[in-house]
């Protein structure tokens, strides 16, 4: 599949016609002490294009600007934390696709590297119903990898900044990742917690929950791989049912 993007001309989105559009949703906000504010966005950077290059579909995609800022209201509370509200994010995804649509797009791929956004399954249902057609998809990547890739981690799949999401940036972009981590087990914490209280509240100021000093790049390598295979199968999975099931 071609890959078109924003370095790309208008003229030649005109000739390519591209009848795909990606949108890969990034974040702005703490990642603890060890892990830059915008991981989720280097995260976005790195694989949505890998992604897309083995996808077997014809035509070309046009390959968004990662969003930079999402909802990241759980992650409020520490300096260089920026988010929207999810009324806001409703609203962008409703002019992102507004704006595709008046230029010939006939499906848009939401893609969240950030899982805190959980308005967008309600937008995506929302915009299609309107419709009544299958326009918009949802690919989360974190969702796709099967439980047994995260059953080779120590403690499972850690939220945030565990060993997880350490180990995927060790892989990526080693550069970033600080050698300051701490451990910060909490026994308490499940991911529906985030709905009433701040991560802040969960792990007593730290930012996450995990494990992140037993974080290594060649765990990182393996889930990168889970990442970029299982979600190239859920997405051609979704583009075949659209032929199927054009309707919504």
């Amino acid at each position: 599949m071609q890959i078109l993007s924003d370095i790309n001309t208008a003229f030649e989105l005109e000739e390519q016609q591209p009848q795909i559009a990606f949108l890969p949703i990034g974040a702005t906000e703490q990642h603890s002490r060890h892990l830059p504010l915008a991981t989720d966005t280097i995260l976005a950077n790195q694989l949505s294009r890998t992604i897309l290059e083995q996808l077997d579909w014809p035509g070309s995609v046009f390959l968004l600007p990662t969003l930079p800022v999402s909802s990241s209201e759980e992650n409020t509370g520490y300096r260089g934390t920026i988010s929207f509200t999810p009324l806001t994010m409703r609203s962008i995804i409703r002019d992102i696709w507004d704006s595709l649509s008046q230029s010939g797009i006939q499906k848009l791929i939401v893609c969240p590297w950030h899982g805190g956004n959980f308005i967008l399954k309600p937008i995506i249902r929302e915009l299609n119903c309107e419709k009544q057609l299958c326009h918009l998809f949802y690919l989360n990547p974190w969702e796709q990898v099967p439980q047994s890739v995260y059953e080779q981690f120590a403690h499972g799949f850690e939220v945030h900044c565990g060993d997880v999401e350490t180990s995927l940036m060790l892989a990526l972009c080693p550069e970033h990742v600080k050698e300051e981590r701490v451990d910060n087990p909490t026994p308490h914490f499940k991911a529906p917690l985030q709905d009433m209280w701040s991560m802040k509240t969960l792990s007593s100021g730290e930012g996450h929950t995990g494990h992140p000093t037993q974080a290594t790049a060649a765990k990182g390598e393996v889930f990168k791989q889970a990442v970029i295979e299982h979600s190239v199968r859920y997405l051609q999975e979704l583009l075949e049912l659209s032929q199927q099931y054009p309707t919504y």
